[in-house]
C-alpha cells in the first residue's frame, strides 16, 4: 500500500480496505477523537493496529499523517504505561494528571495507538486510570484495540458512544480473494475468513508456567542458571508467570534479574510485591522502562539503591555499566538525605572538597564531594526558598532566590576578600538586567559574577570593569553554569549556548539543542578543555567531556534540577535527592 510518495509497509490477510479506513480517521480532523477497533479472538486487531503505528510514525511525516506514540498493551500497567508515553511524548511524568497538563501546556495534538490493549495487566484499570482521561482531552486522538463486551471497552464509559468503530469481524473490511491467498501462503484455512488468527492457527496459545519458563533458561556447568545468557523476553515472561502464581518475590533475590528481563513485565510483576528493590524500580521507572540496554538499566536501578538495598546494590554493581553512581542519598536513605536539591556548588576555599546543596526551602547543606556524607548546615542571613547558588574560586557564595534577588554568602570563616568585589559587581548587573534574574554563576578568570534574566539575555561582568550582555536564548534563561574559560547557559528554548571568556560573544551555534526545556547546567575546566553538562525537563541528562568519542547521556527516573561537575564526578540534584556518578 502507498500514499504518494509515502511508503507505507504491506498490509497481509487482505485487510487493506481496513487499514485505508483506519488512514482516513487519522487524515479527518471531523472524526471522533477515540476510534476503537473490535473483533473476536484472531480477527487481527492486534496486526492491523501494529501495521498502523508503523505506517504512520515518523517525524518526516505530515502532522495530519502522524501516529506520535504506539503503546503495546501486552502486561502494561498505568504505570508502565503513563511511563513510556511520557517519554515517547518528551515528558517526563509521574501522574495522568501531569501527562495532560503537559499535553495542555504544549498545545500540541497528538495521535497515540494502543495495540493489544486487552493483554494489560487490567485493562479496565489501564482505560480508567490512563486512556480515558487522555480521550477526554481535546488534544488527544486515540485509536486502541477494544472489542464489543469487553471490560476495555466498558471502561471508556460515555467515550464509548462517540467512538468510530471499525469491527473487522464485518466483511467489508477484508478482501476475500486476497485473504484466501495470503492463507494459502501461510498453510492456512482460508474458510476461516475474515479470521487471520483462526486461519494460521496463532489465536489462543497458552501462556507457559513459572516451572516450565525457568526450565527454559540455560544453565552454567555446575546447573545455576545463566542469566547472561538467557533471553530478555524469556525473562519478561518468568516475570508475568511469577506474578500470577505468587512467586515474584522470590525473584528479588537476584536483583540482576529485574535488568536483564523486559522492563514491561518487571514493571506489572512489581505490583505484587513490597520493599526497597520495588520502591526503587518504581523511583526510576520513567527511565527505566524505555531503556533498552540492560546494563543501564542496571546503573539506573543500582543509583536509587544506594542506602536503600545496599545488597541488591552490591549485586548489581557487578554489571559493566557505561557509568556508575559513586554515591547517592534518597529519603530513608542509610546515608543521609539532604532533601530536594534545587541548587548545586562545588565548593571553593572554605568550602574545598565539598559540595554545597541547596533546597527550595532556603536551606544550604554540605557533602563530602568524594563521599557523598553529610557535613554542615550553612547558616544563612535570613531564610527565603532559594533558586540557586554559585561558587567563586575565592570561596564566594552567591545565591538566588525563588523572588530572583541575588546575595553573597559570606565564608564560615568571615566573608572573604573577594566578597565585596561580588556584591558590588552584582548591584552592576542587577542595574542592567531588564527583566526577572533567572539563573547566577561565576566566570571568567577572576570568578565574578554573571547572570541571566527571564527575556532570553545573560550577562557578564568585564574584567576590567563594566558588563557584557547577549540575548541568547527565545523565552527565559532557565539555567547558567561557568568556569575561568567559559559562560554556558541553558533556556526555556531547550537550547545551550557557550560563551567562551574570552571572546566578544558567544558562539554563533548551541552546543545542543532539544524539544524540551533546559532544567540545569554545569561545567569544569580540565587540562584538556572544559567538560559541560546539561538536563531537560524530559529527564534526559547529557555530559561532553573533552577528547571523547561523543557525549553520555543518562536518565534517572527524575527531573534534574540542578548540577555540578568536578574533574571526575557528575552531580545531579533532584526533587527526591542527590546522586554523583562517574562517567
Amino acid at each position: 500500500m502507498s500514499d504518494g510518495a509515502r511508503r507505507i509497509p504491506p498490509l497481509r490477510a487482505g485487510r487493506k480496505p481496513a487499514g485505508r479506513a483506519l488512514l482516513g480517521w487519522l487524515a479527518d480532523p471531523r472524526a471522533p477523537r477515540l476510534c476503537r477497533v473490535a473483533g473476536s479472538p484472531g480477527a487481527g486487531k492486534t496486526h492491523l493496529l501494529t501495521w498502523f503505528g508503523e505506517a504512520c510514525t515518523g517525524e518526516r511525516l505530515p502532522e495530519p499523517q502522524r501516529v506520535h506514540a504506539v503503546l503495546d498493551g501486552e502486561r502494561l500497567t498505568v504505570d508502565s504505561a503513563l511511563w513510556l508515553l511520557g517519554r515517547r511524548l518528551g515528558h517526563l511524568v509521574h501522574s495522568p494528571g501531569e501527562l495532560i497538563t503537559a499535553l495542555a501546556d504544549e498545545g500540541r495534538p497528538v495521535v497515540v495507538c494502543v495495540p493489544d490493549l486487552g493483554r494489560a495487566v487490567h485493562p479496565s484499570h489501564l482505560v480508567a486510570g490512563l486512556l480515558r482521561p487522555l480521550a477526554e482531552s481535546e488534544l488527544v486522538r486515540l485509536v486502541v484495540e477494544a472489542p464489543d463486551g469487553g471490560a476495555a471497552a466498558a471502561a471508556f464509559g460515555t467515550a464509548v458512544a462517540e467512538a468510530a468503530v471499525l469491527d473487522l469481524d464485518r466483511p467489508e473490511w477484508t478482501d476475500p480473494a486476497r485473504f484466501a491467498a495470503w492463507a494459502a501462503s501461510v498453510g492456512g484455512d482460508p474458510a476461516a475468513y475474515p479470521g487471520p488468527g483462526a486461519a494460521d492457527g496463532s489465536a489462543g496459545r497458552p501462556a507457559e508456567t513459572a516451572a516450565e519458563l525457568i526450565a527454559r533458561v540455560p544453565r552454567h556447568p555446575d546447573g545455576r542458571p545463566d542469566l547472561g545468557a538467557a533471553d530478555e523476553a524469556l525473562l519478561g515472561d518468568l516475570w508475568t508467570a511469577a506474578a500470577k502464581d505468587g512467586s515474584a518475590s522470590g525473584l528479588l533475590a537476584d536483583a540482576q534479574l529485574l535488568t536483564r528481563a523486559r522492563p514491561v513485565a518487571v514493571t506489572a510483576a512489581m505490583d505484587f510485591v513490597n520493599g526497597p528493590v520495588p520502591d526503587a524500580w518504581t523511583a526510576a521507572g520513567p527511565a527505566l522502562v524505555g531503556e533498552d540496554d540492560p546494563a543501564v538499566r542496571a546503573a539506573v536501578l543500582r543509583t536509587r539503591l544506594i542506602g536503600m538495598d545496599d545488597t541488591a546494590a552490591d549485586r548489581l554493581a557487578e554489571v559493566p555499566t557505561p557509568w556508575r553512581a559513586e554515591w547517592a542519598m534518597w529519603p530513608g536513605s542509610s546515608k543521609g538525605w539532604p532533601g530536594p536539591v534545587a541548587g548545586l556548588a562545588v565548593g571553593t576555599g572554605g568550602y574545598a572538597g565539598q559540595l554545597l546543596l541547596a533546597d527550595p526551602g532556603g536551606v544550604v547543606r554540605t557533602v563530602d564531594t568524594s563521599s557523598g556524607r553529610p557535613l554542615a548546615r550553612v547558616a544563612l542571613p535570613d531564610a527565603r526558598p532559594l533558586r540557586g547558588l554559585a561558587a567563586a574560586p575565592d570561596g564566594t557564595v552567591l545565591l538566588l532566590d525563588a523572588e530572583g534577588t541575588a546575595a553573597v554568602l559570606p565564608e564560615p570563616a568571615g566573608q572573604p576578600a573577594g566578597g565585596a568585589a561580588a556584591e558590588q559587581a552584582l548591584h552592576a548587573l542587577q542595574a542592567a538586567v531588564r527583566g526577572e534574574l533567572s539563573a547566577l554563576a561565576t566566570t571568567g578568570p577572576q570568578g565574578l559574577p554573571a547572570v541571566a534574566d527571564d527575556t532570553g539575555s545573560v550577562h557578564r561582568c568585564r574584567p576590567n570593569g563594566g558588563t557584557d550582555a547577549e540575548k541568547l536564548h527565545e523565552g527565559p534563561v532557565t539555567a547558567l553554569a561557568g568556569t575561568a574559560g567559559l559562560l554556558l547557559s541553558g533556556g526555556f528554548d531547550g537550547a545551550v549556548r557557550r560563551w567562551d571568556a574570552a571572546a566578544d560573544g558567544p558562539e554563533a551555534e548551541p552546543v545542543d539543542r532539544r524539544g524540551s526545556q533546559v532544567t540545569a547546567v554545569a561545567a569544569v575546566d580540565t587540562p584538556a578543555g572544559p567538560a559541560t553538562a546539561a538536563a531537560w525537563a524530559d529527564g534526559l541528562v547529557r555530559l561532553r567531556r573533552p577528547g571523547a568519542d561523543g557525549p553520555v547521556d543518562l536518565r534517572l527516573g527524575s527531573q534534574v534540577w540542578a548540577l555540578a561537575l568536578t574533574a571526575e564526578l557528575l552531580v545531579a540534584g533532584t526533587g527526591e535527592g542527590v546522586a554523583a556518578i562517574r562517567c
